[in-house]
């Protein structure tokens, strides 16, 4: 009987139905699969903003490592944006000041319903961020699926991120989905088992098996993309016209 590990940062109710339509992907789309649906808001060039704050990444089981490593491939991403941007450090500091631990749980119960702030949490997060805009990131799916000795395949990694940007008073900027899975190297079944271990009613195949890319590795992949469609900062008229 075949097995797979799963090491996972999800949400809740994921739908099989994704794996099971991977698994019938042909061979040559195995290997990487990646897709993002960008929206942009088409006056966006009339609602410039200086300043961005990253609201902490919200997951749907808290997982501290997952906010961690979702913060960091977005931020490396995204820091020539032209903006400044709050540091995590001080977005956590501003936040624990004027809340505390509830307030980070409101914020992030509410992103689990949405993953965009409206036109009632905006301005306030906004002025106690000290930033004129406001992203924020909701992690659906975090996934590394790994192949036990004895099964032939490719270990895969998976994330779904949903991302917003909103002015202080709350107007939609910037809005993205990404879903980007990749595989690992090709396991074989007979050429990685070097012996059998009794189990129960089982037996398992001992022996090497092929790793599943990083989560870093999938994060970074998805977020340099974002680079592409997030608004930049107008750089200022350097003509001399002060016009």
């Amino acid at each position: 009987m075949r097995r797979t590990r799963a090491i996972t940062f999800v949400s809740r109710g994921l739908v099989v139905g994704l794996l099971a339509a991977a698994a019938l992907a042909s061979a040559a789309e195995r290997n990487r699969s990646a897709s993002d649906r960008v929206w942009v808001a088409p006056d966006i060039d009339r609602y410039p903003v200086a300043s961005v704050a990253m609201v902490p990444p919200a997951t749907y089981d808290g997982n501290v490592e997952a906010r961690k490593l979702v913060e960091i491939a977005v931020g490396q991403a995204l820091k020539g944006s032209g903006h400044r941007w709050v540091s995590p450090f001080l977005v956590r500091d501003y936040l624990l000041k004027a809340g505390g631990d509830s307030l980070g749980r409101a914020i992030t119960e509410k992103l689990l319903k949405n993953p965009r702030l409206d036109s009632l949490d905006a301005p306030f997060l906004s002025r106690t961020l000290h930033a004129r805009a406001l992203l924020t990131v909701r992690v659906d799916q975090l996934e590394r699926r790994e192949l036990e000795a004895g099964q032939t395949g490719r270990p895969s990694t998976t994330a779904q991120l949903r991302a917003a940007l909103v002015d202080s008073t709350g107007r939609l900027l910037w809005t993205l989905y990404s879903n980007e899975t990749l595989e690992g190297a090709q396991q074989e079944a007979d050429a990685n088992v070097i012996g059998v271990k009794a189990s129960g009613l089982n037996n398992e195949g001992v022996g090497n098996t092929t790793t599943a890319p990083p989560f870093a590795e999938v994060l970074s992949k998805v977020c340099q993309r974002w680079a592409e469609s997030f608004p930049k900062r107008a750089a200022p008229d350097s003509s001399g016209t002060g016009k």
